[in-house]
Order: structure tokens, then sequence, then C-alpha cells
């Protein structure tokens, strides 16, 4: 997998793990991809951040790696016209510099800091969208390995239903939840998985497990009727 993918994947968790974007989907963005595509159009219901692909300068062609410095991942952030109910852009995107400027992502061993163009105003139809930018320095020769996707177990998909969760990669933390909402470690809406438990209402149960010094997992979901 991609060291930069990665670092993308790692700023969209970050942001998700925080409260604010408990109602706020921040997408990582994916060319050419069916199921980013479906996850975007359904996104644009109100306000959404997408990591966008990353940009990357290398400064010392003979090093070793190759090393990234700098790379720069921009966030962008959109509201539909009229904004929609709670948070806009321009909030969301403030929100998320000051999430990430001096986060260390899991995979690289640098912090990102604030780009010196840190935000600005993109002009996009039928939309108001704010874009912010982090930067850091990447050596491609790291990588790090990902928690295996969680596997959701049950006797069918008619409520009530009881449910397991497990992961084949030890220790793990496995966060689900059942309203539809992004799992995160501290998401207001995850509960963390100890046992298993009773769907006792239709919805989409959604499962992401994290450990330290690793990729959080792909995403396992469940629509139960």
């Amino acid at each position: 997998m991609s060291i930069l993918y990665c670092v993308q994947q790692e700023i969209a968790d970050r942001l998700l793990a925080d409260p604010f974007f408990a109602t706020i989907p921040v997408l990582v963005e994916v060319p050419r991809d069916m199921g980013f595509e479906l996850q975007a159009s359904v996104a644009s219901a109100g306000t959404w951040g997408t990591v966008l692909v990353p940009q990357a300068q290398v400064t010392a062609p003979n090093a070793p790696g190759p090393i990234f410095d700098p790379v720069e991942f921009a966030v962008r952030f959109r509201s539909n016209t009229p904004v929609a109910q709670g948070a806009g852009a321009l909030e969301a995107a403030e929100t998320a510099l000051t999430l990430l400027h001096l986060y260390r992502p899991p995979t690289v061993n640098e912090v990102l800091v604030a780009a010196p163009e840190a935000l600005r105003r993109v002009v996009e139809p039928n939309v108001v969208t704010y874009e912010i930018r982090v930067r850091t320095q990447v050596c491609a020769a790291y990588a790090v390995p990902q928690v295996a996707t969680p596997v959701i177990a049950s006797a069918g998909t008619t409520s009530p239903q009881t449910v397991t969760l497990s992961c084949a990669t030890a220790g793990a933390a496995i966060f689900y939840t059942l309203d539809g909402t992004a799992p995160s470690p501290r998401g207001t809406t995850a509960s963390l998985y100890g046992a298993q438990f009773t769907v006792s209402a239709a919805g989409t149960l959604r499962v992401r497990a994290w450990l330290a010094g690793y990729l959080a997992s792909a995403e396992a979901r469940e629509a139960f009727v």
C-alpha cells in the first residue's frame, strides 16, 4: 500500500476521531474508485471533507527512499448553498487545521505542520468551499502494516439479531456504530466492542479496528432490516 495513501487515511482518521466531525463525513480521495464516488455522492447532502491526493517534492534525489520533502496534504471542505444546518465549510476547515497542526501520523516520524498557504477559499459551483494544507517529510521506504478488516458474524440480517465481531490482528480494538455514522476511537456515536450484542432495529452496522503502530483497518458494514 502507498505510504502517501496511508497518511491520507490517517489524516481522515484523526479528524473523524474528534467529536466535532461526528456528523461531518471526511473521505479519502481515491481517483477512479467507484466506492469513493458513491461515498462522495452521499456525503454531498450537507457539509463534508475530502483528503485530496497529496503533492510531493524530492529535494534530495540522491538520498535513499526517496525522501519526499515536503509533501503537502490538502483537505477540502464543502457545504451546500445555502449552507446546511450545523457547521459550515469554513468552521470545519478551521477546526481541522487546529487538529492536524503538530499531529504525527503513525506512518511517519515527523509531525504535520500548517503549510504557508494554510487556509484558502476555493471557488466551486453550487457549494461553499475552503481548503486547508499541511505538510511534512515522508520517506517512501517506510511501510506500516494495516489492521485486518473486522468480520461481522450473525445468523441473518433481520433484526433483532445477535452479532459477533472479530479481527484477525491480535490486540486490535474494534469500534462500531449502529446509526450509520463512521466509527472512530473517540467518536461520540461509536462503541468499543467487548462482547456480542443485539441489533434491535433496522440500520447499518459500521465497524473498524485500530492498533498502535498499525494503519487502521478497512471498514466492514452490514445492513439490517
